[in-house]
């Protein structure tokens, strides 16, 4: 039998409470049950129902504090006779509120009202609910709604909307991405990330080193996450190495945050800068200096680069016969070569030179490798 919780206010389970109830809203609402295992998501028990009521009026209060409830429905009195409502009729009707809707026996909980101006359009809302609806899917499923709520702790009307979108898309809209295998350790991980660079706070990581398959325990500075060819990556400064690295997420074997231990961000430091000029990321080496890369690209696949930007830096030249020469300017460009390798005869490298060298190798490797098996 589950026990029950004798704590009263939890702040956690409260905004859990919360979110539950934002992400009912579009299909009609929370159930009492609903709300009491957002509860129990936290706190691993389920309290008293007067827990639960006495919690569901400090959202209201905090959510309006000029307002101390709405008239219940009828019946609603006897459920949950523990609130108390305020007779004033002279005071402005809430903004935002957590509303009570009765169908048959149940009642359902549901977020309404504004906040304001709109800060964007349906149209920009849309795009933003498409953009990141991949990651919604796949690879941040588990934590997808803590993020948000980090993020959007003071527009909660943002949340409210991005669900209701959420809900409508994913009738017409299928996502067939590669996921990880374990995606709640996944999606924890991410969660725990996202906590350390925002508070400084140092992690302690075992990770697998591919090239010889052994596990290895490293601290590191956490800079930031980068998504690469639907790859997610940890940025940072490595005390082992001591440099910097980029570290593969599904690489990662262990992750924890070490509440102690802080450091400094480098002053000025961007992601999008460090890394802009780099093809992927799942090299360790210096990536020296820029230079750029030179494809030829036969009719067939010339298409999907006049509508497709692979790199930020890629400059497409018509030529005749309908094939287009392509160019990008990378930082460590042999990270480029597996990506060359997979279109087969539709790209050939001309230039710089060690890089076509190196792809012909590439390629000389893989059909000896065959061969031998």
């Amino acid at each position: 039998m589950t026990q029950k919780s004798t704590n009263k206010y939890h702040p956690e389970a409260m905004t859990n409470m919360l979110m539950k109830i934002i992400q009912k809203t579009p299909t009609g609402g929370a159930t009492i049950e609903d709300i009491e295992e957002a509860y129990a998501e936290i706190k691993d028990s389920i309290p008293a129902r007067k827990t639960i009521y006495r919690n569901i009026k400090r959202l209201e209060q905090f959510l309006d504090p000029l307002a101390f409830g709405e008239t219940p429905e009828e019946g609603e009195i006897a459920e949950e006779g523990d609130h108390d409502y305020d007779e004033e009729k002279d005071l402005p009707g809430p903004q935002l509120e957590i509303k009570r809707v009765k169908r048959g026996k149940k009642t359902y909980y549901l977020l309404q009202g504004e906040v304001g101006a709109p800060a964007v359009d349906f149209r920009e809302a849309l795009l933003t609910a498409l953009s990141l609806y991949p990651q919604q899917r796949s690879m941040l499923q588990d934590v997808f709604q803590k993020v948000m709520q980090r993020l959007m702790t003071d527009v909660l009307t943002g949340v409210s909307m991005y669900t209701k979108l959420i809900s409508d898309i994913n009738s017409i809209v299928h996502v067939a991405e590669p996921q990880p295998a374990d995606p709640l350790h996944f999606g924890n991980m991410i969660n725990d990330i996202f906590r350390a660079v925002s508070e400084r706070k140092k992690l302690k990581i075992k990770y697998l080193r591919t090239y010889d398959g052994e596990l290895t325990e490293r601290v590191v500075d956490p800079y930031g996450l980068i998504n690469r060819f639907n790859n997610w990556y940890l940025s940072g400064y490595c005390h082992e190495s001591k440099g910097h690295r980029v570290f593969h997420l599904v690489h990662i074997r262990d992750l924890e945050v070490l509440e102690n231990k802080q450091y400094q961000m480098p002053p000025n430091f961007s992601l999008e800068e460090f890394y802009s000029q780099s093809w992927a990321l799942w090299t360790t080496d210096e990536p020296g200096m820029p230079e750029t890369v030179r494809l030829w690209v036969n009719m067939g696949a010339a298409e999907r680069f006049r509508n497709i930007k692979f790199h930020p830096s890629q400059i497409v030249n018509e030529c005749r016969g309908g094939g287009v020469e392509v160019m990008f300017r990378l930082k460590g460009a042999s990270e480029i070569i597996p990506w060359l390798a997979g279109w087969g005869t539709e790209i050939k490298v001309l230039g710089p030179e060690w890089l076509r060298e190196k792809t012909i190798e590439h390629l000389q490797n893989t059909i000896a490798y065959y061969r031998e098996s």
